[in-house]
């Protein structure tokens, strides 16, 4: 095909289906099932494809090199990003974009359509042709389409523009470039972790008619997060996952299993299945683990408290996700018997090393900070490569799944939870992002040796006066809640306290029939066994 044929041609693309896509994928766009050619369209059948897990352990590395290999053969239409997209956008590009935006806003900006008619300037970004240019502005109308149908803050929808211009620039157009229709198309791999616009990004390169190949050898959630992703995009995916590796470069040395270990393989398939209630130790360390609170009787909960996650209702994993049912309650005033009363703090406190007991209000002082910029991106998600550079992270000696999981609730915690009574403010994500930075090592120790379907570490405050949570209290409170803690906050006096900050949807209220003031637990004499608490507590004083 000669490119003068193509002055007048519209573009299209269908999502192709393959058996071996390693394979397929260096078909010619013209030699694949679905493609169709006149002198005003084009129809080219693309593959995308989300690989996730391992099929095979051992070969896993070697066959994802030897793709690379071979792509990387094709020159300037072959893209790898195994470190996600680059976030750092230069500010006279988003100047740029701004005031193409600012003047657009004036006359209104009701639909993609007018948004990219309005804004995309040559300026911004680079021309290559009629044909070229009218499809990358056609094919970004329809991406910002399906965005904002989902969104209407257009705050939000203006730096997910932004962005998208920027990817453009820097990676569709090089690619775009050197594409010569009919012949072989541009092809992107992408490797590791990614973020939902990142997720958009592709389905645009899908659009122009890129094949995309998505690996990850544990998750591919966020994929989920898209309206109808499996239209774009197809999912191939195994039931082994390992924790994420960085991209290889060079095959691993391949080692032998002995007998006696794939016959212990092959009972752990049978045994420790997910649904199995028999599990490994640390079995689903990786797993993303989601909190749900229960809602129980005052009763219930001292007969719960002792219990294991597995064995409390609503336990469940499954699609690399772990349920962990966990306790949120303040017990609001006193029973008239304070010896019923103490019993009951006495229950509380058995556990002995997996308990933090805090008696003293506020327990977080306010930490000084200086702000790095760049740990939060435009969408407002946490950036945590960006975070484990900073000098205030300090959790590198964490089991990497504890780190990954302390990210992803501070993420979760400032951006999609609806947690908090008051309004999320930029301020107040830093807030929360360096205060959980802080966290005190009696946390991460409990963190550390957290095994999700065995005992769940507890917090138990005792508020016995009428000092408040500070805003630092607040953040802790709600972090240790996503990440799986029990909570119970005793208040003798029944003032308030985590009212003033969570929303009461998330924990339960048990009102008793009397109240006192200025009751400490070491201030319990009236048994011997009250007098003093059990050693091996975890007191902690701030």
């Amino acid at each position: 095909m000669e490119q003068v044929q193509f002055a007048q041609l519209a573009i299209n693309t269908i999502s192709g289906k393959t058996d071996n896509v390693y394979e397929d994928i260096f078909i010619l766009p013209k030699e694949r099932r679905g493609f169709a050619f006149n002198q005003r369209l084009m129809v080219t059948p693309i593959f995308f494809y989300r690989i996730i897990g391992i099929e095979d352990k051992n070969t896993y590395e070697q066959k994802l090199l030897e793709l690379h290999s071979k792509l990387k053969e094709l020159g300037d239409i072959y893209l790898k990003i195994d470190r996600g997209l680059d976030k750092f956008i230069d500010s006279g590009f988003i100047q740029k974009t701004n005031h193409y935006w600012s003047n657009a806003e004036k006359t209104g900006l009701s639909s993609a359509k007018i948004i990219v008619e309005s804004t995309l300037k040559r300026d911004v970004i680079s021309s290559i042709n009629l044909v070229k240019d009218q499809l990358i502005k056609d094919k970004l109308t329809i991406l910002l389409d399906i965005f904002m149908r989902n969104q209407s803050n257009m705050n939000i929808v203006k730096n997910f523009y932004i962005k998208f211009l920027y990817w453009t620039q820097k990676y569709a157009i090089k690619l775009l470039k050197a594409y010569e229709y009919g012949n072989t198309n541009p092809k992107v791999l992408f490797y590791g972790d990614i973020q939902r616009d990142e997720v958009y990004f592709l389905i645009f390169l899908s659009l122009l008619g890129f094949d995309v190949l998505y690996f990850h050898t544990n998750d591919g959630s966020r994929f989920n997060e898209i309206e109808g992703i499996d239209v774009y995009s197809n999912l191939v995916e195994y039931p082994h996952r390992e924790s994420l590796r960085p991209f290889p470069n060079a095959p691993r040395a391949l080692r032998r299993e002995t007998v006696a270990y794939r016959a212990s393989r092959e009972i752990d398939q049978v045994l420790h299945t997910e649904d199995s209630g028999v599990y490994r130790p640390w079995q689903f360390e990786d797993y993303e683990v989601v909190s749900r609170p229960l809602r129980t009787t005052h009763e219930e909960l001292f007969i719960l408290w002792k219990e294991e996650a597995r064995f409390r209702e609503g336990f469940k994993v499954e699609d690399g996700r772990v349920y962990i049912p966990n306790i949120f309650a303040k017990i609001s005033g006193t029973t008239i018997d304070l010896n019923e009363y103490w019993d009951n703090f006495e229950k509380l406190m058995a556990k002995e090393d997996t308990t933090i007991l805090i008696e003293k209000i506020p327990f977080n002082r306010p930490r000084g900070f200086a702000v790095t910029q760049g740990v939060f991106n435009l969408d407002g998600s946490l950036n945590k490569e960006k975070v484990k550079s900073i000098r205030e992270y300090r959790f590198g000696y964490l089991r990497t799944s504890v780190q990954n999981l302390i990210l992803d609730k501070i993420d979760e915690l400032v951006v999609t939870t609806d947690l908090f009574t008051f309004q999320i403010t930029n301020d107040f994500k830093t807030k929360a992002l360096y205060t959980i930075l802080g966290l005190d090592k009696i946390y991460l120790d409990l963190l550390q040796k957290f095994d999700y379907p065995l005992q769940i570490p507890k917090l138990v405050i005792f508020d016995g006066n009428e000092s408040i949570f500070s805003d630092e209290d607040i953040i802790i409170i709600a972090f240790l809640h996503l990440v799986g803690f029990d909570i119970v906050i005793l208040t003798p006096t029944g003032y308030n306290n985590i009212e003033n900050g969570i929303d009461k949807y998330y924990y339960d209220i048990h009102k008793l029939e009397d109240f006192k003031f200025d009751l400490r637990p070491q201030r319990n004499k009236q048994e011997e066994k009250k007098s003093t608490l059990k050693k091996g507590f975890f007191w902690f004083f701030q």
